[in-house]
Order: C-alpha cells, then structure tokens, then sequence
C-alpha cells in the first residue's frame, strides 16, 4: 500500500498544477488572439490612411492639380541687366498649348556707369553726416508698362513629367518717368570758415559744382523732385521662355527668362556727360508666384 501523502505534498503538486494550466492557457491566447487582433488594428490603420490620402487628394486639386484650368493670375518680380521690375500677370488659355495674357509691370532702370558711394564732411562737421550718393546722377529712370501677348506651350513635362517650357511674346505701351536726381550740395564762405547745404538737380549753371565730390555731402531724400517728373511715352516688345509646374500644391511658381527692347519718343539721360538714348534694352530672368483655376 502507497503512503498517504503529506498535506506539504498535496499543497505542491496543487500548485504546480496551476502554473502549468495558466502557462498554456496563455500560450493558446498568444497564439490565437494576438493575430486577430494585430490584423484588425492593422486593418483600422490602413483604412484611415486612406481617408487621409482622398482627402488629401481632393484638397490638392482643389487648388490647381488639375492641368485642364483656364485661367492665371501671377505676382512676380525680375532681374534685369538693366535694373529691377515688378509685375502682374493675367493668363486666359484658349486651347491647350496656347493662351492669351495681359502683363502689368513698373522697372527703375539704372545706367551701367552709375555707382553709389560715401559722401565726405570733414571741414564742417556742423552740416551734419555725410550719405550714400550716386556721383554725376541727373535723373531717376521708372517705367511703367502694360502689354498683351500670347503664350505658346512648346514642351509639356519634360522633367519628370511635370515641368513644361512655354514662350511667350507681347508688345504694349510703356511710359517712362524721369525724376530729378537732387543731392546736397556745399557753399561754404571761406572770409568767416562757415558754409551751408544746398539740394539741387543739375543743371547748365551748377554743373561744375555739381560734379566735384569733395562739395557733395550726400543725396537728398528720394521723394525731392517728385513735383518735377517728366513723362515720355513710348512702346516695348518682349520675348521669354518659361518654366513652370503643370501640376502645384498650393502656388504655381514660374521662372522666365527673356528680352526686352522699349522705344521712346525722346532720350532718357540718367548721367550727366554720358550720351542719352531714346531707347533701352535688357536681358532679365524673373520668378513669380500665382493661381490657377477653371
């Protein structure tokens, strides 16, 4: 006959019976269920990227994914080898490689020879700081233009199917405004050491003065000689290739590169003994921002 086991006995093998049950209750848990449960969180997740990516989708041709628009609107500015302009751009296309467009710009033309540089005061320190100026400047030269033109697409996607290259040409009215170039001059009395400023443009009579450095202090603020502009009309022609995104997320943005050729009714001097010439010539590379919609 088999001893009675001990109650200490009885109490382990109790013990190590559960232990045993619980290890494969949860072996068959992490088995069975952590799958179902990994494939419907991974199912909830790949539906809701979805959602994000229509939605996503939706909002981007909302704003101009969509290559069949008809119509632009573009703010923009250049570089030119001539100066700086800023511009306005309207665009309507009549088919799909061509359009028609109205451009608005104004341009400050500079002359090749022109050079700012520091004025000096060091006789009559009671004049005040010397300023920038820009030595033997008569006039400041802006443009202001309006044209119309057409655009001819040459090019659709050619980098990674999605740049295009254009080219645009358009000729229109344009008007340029000269306003005097004033600068402080000075006068000094040299019977008592004492002397005083004068702004002035130039002229017949103070060219001689006007056209030493060591009596020029500095130019005059730039809104001197607004009363005194002079208007010459005149037209322009201009020629680019652009490129620019078929497809945008939010802003088209265009890259120009061109020429362009004004002709005017008179010369447009700039430099005081430098020939004037009645018409200007530039090359320009541009950038602009803009929309696009139906």
């Amino acid at each position: 006959m088999f001893p009675a086991p001990s109650p200490y006995r009885f109490a382990l093998i109790l013990l190590l019976f559960a232990v045993f049950h619980s290890l494969s209750v949860g072996a068959q848990n992490s088995t069975w269920d952590s799958p179902k449960k990994a494939s419907k969180w991974g199912r909830e997740k790949v539906h809701k990227e979805r959602g994000k990516i229509k939605k996503f989708k939706e909002h981007l041709q909302q704003w101009g994914l969509d290559t069949n628009y008809r119509q632009q609107f573009s703010l923009g500015g250049r570089l030119n080898t001539n100066g700086w302009s800023g511009l306005m751009y309207y665009q309507k296309r009549v088919s799909r490689t061509q359009a028609h467009f109205y451009q608005l710009s104004f341009s400050e033309i500079k002359h090749e020879k022109q050079v700012k540089q520091q004025g000096s005061n060091k006789n009559f320190p009671e004049l005040g700081n010397a300023s920038p100026f820009v030595f033997g400047k008569v006039n400041n030269l802006y443009t202001l233009q309006i044209g119309h033109g057409r655009e001819l697409l040459l090019l659709p996607g050619v980098l990674e199917g999605n740049i295009s290259i254009s080219f645009r040409a358009q000729a229109g009215f344009s008007l340029a405004m000269l306003k005097p170039y004033y600068i402080k001059l000075i006068y000094a009395d040299l019977s008592n050491n004492t002397a005083y400023l004068q702004e002035e443009r130039y002229t017949e009579q103070n060219k001689d003065k006007f056209l030493k450095q060591d009596e020029i202090l500095g130019s005059a603020k730039w809104s001197k000689g607004l009363d005194k502009i002079t208007y010459v009309p005149g037209g322009y022609a201009d020629a680019a290739f652009t490129l620019e995104p078929q497809k945008s997320k939010v802003f088209i943005q265009t890259i120009t590169l061109g020429t362009q050729f004004a002709l005017y009714a008179k010369s447009l001097p700039i430099m005081a003994e430098r020939k004037a010439y009645p018409y200007q010539g530039s090359l320009y590379v541009g950038l602009a921002l803009g929309k696009r919609w139906k």
